[in-house]
């Protein structure tokens, strides 16, 4: 056989295999939900367990997808976590506190949170500052402005009916939160992958000097994935403050490493590579599951966060080795 043969041969099975890498992640949250339903058939195997997944992994989730906009466009952007307590506060603090309706209180979050991101993608994309040094900054700002809001104190009293009543509620045995996910989802992935706006995000990202070269305002559309990635903090956290049915100040930070673990493992699943919307759900659902299989056999709480550090590390590492990317 000729070296021509045998290269072109090596070659496809190097791209079936990408190809079909990409399945890995789905099939290993069908072995985990396999595995612990026959380890721990009475809690784990049971539609309420799926219900309670449903209802708090749709925060991470949304935060997590929040993470993909600046990815893409090849920024970072450790304010989301922050973003998220600060809705959390304000959707809870302006009523308890100022007396606004809760028809107020939720735009108002959403768009401070909004407004945080256009501040990170102006210190980027127009100052020119490093995404990390400026989201850190504005994360630390962001948090110390809650406590100062907050006094410290978390917010409990006087909390709309309504607020609670958002996470807690099904729709056809459905968490609503499951449908807030859904819809995110859906907007995010039409978005990315069947509209102009999505290539342009993915453009940049491939390399911000030919984008530039082919006429794309590269700052401009920097500037506004950092805004998308603000306003999807702001309604994971009305969701997350409506499950909690008050307002911690505590709240935010704690998601930020889940949403990066679950963003880069989701670009080891369906499209290898490339971060993208559906691997990225899988991501958070096959993490929660695994975590959540563990607690149920009696493995110490501070197993999570040790297993979602490894997640991150062994995304990153797969990615990487599938196909030489750079995320």
């Amino acid at each position: 056989m000729s070296s021509a043969a045998l290269t072109s041969g090596k070659a496809r099975s190097s791209a079936f295999a990408v190809r079909h890498a990409g399945l890995f992640l789905p099939l290993l949250m069908v072995v985990f939900i396999i595995a612990f339903s026959i380890l721990a058939p009475g809690t784990f195997a049971s539609p309420r367990t799926a219900i309670t997944l449903l209802r708090t992994e749709s925060v991470s989730a949304i935060l997590a997808i929040a993470l993909l906009f600046p990815l893409i466009v090849g920024e970072f952007d450790l304010s989301v976590g922050a973003n998220l307590g600060l809705s959390a506060i304000l959707v809870t603090g302006l009523p308890s506190l100022q007396g606004f309706n809760l028809g107020i209180a939720i735009p108002v979050a959403i768009i401070a949170c909004g407004t945080v991101g256009l501040i990170n993608g102006l210190l980027v994309a127009k100052i020119g500052i490093n995404a990390l040094v400026a989201t850190l900054g504005t994360s630390v700002i962001v948090t110390g402005s809650v406590f100062w809001y907050t006094d410290g104190n978390v917010i409990f009293s006087d909390i709309p009916e309504a607020l609670p009543l958002l996470a807690q509620s099904n729709i056809l045995g459905i968490p609503v939160p499951a449908y807030f996910l859904l819809g995110v989802g859906l907007a995010a992935g039409y978005t990315l992958q069947h509209t102009p706006l999505g290539r342009y995000f993915y453009a940049i990202g491939g390399s911000k000097d030919a984008a530039r070269l082919s006429g794309l305002n590269v700052d401009n559309l920097t500037v506004l994935s950092f805004v998308i990635a603000g306003v999807l903090a702001g309604i994971a956290g009305v969701l997350q403050s409506a499950l909690l049915g008050s307002g911690n100040p505590n709240v935010g930070p704690a998601f930020l490493l889940p949403a990066f673990a679950a963003a880069f493992l989701g670009a080891t699943a369906i499209q290898i590579g490339r971060f993208n919307v559906l691997g990225t759900i899988i991501a958070v659902f096959t993490v929660a599951i695994g975590i959540n299989g563990l607690q149920l056999l009696g493995v110490p709480f501070y197993v999570a966060p040790i297993f979602q550090g490894l997640s991150l590390i062994a995304a990153v590492s797969a990615a990487r080795m599938l196909r030489g990317s750079r995320i």
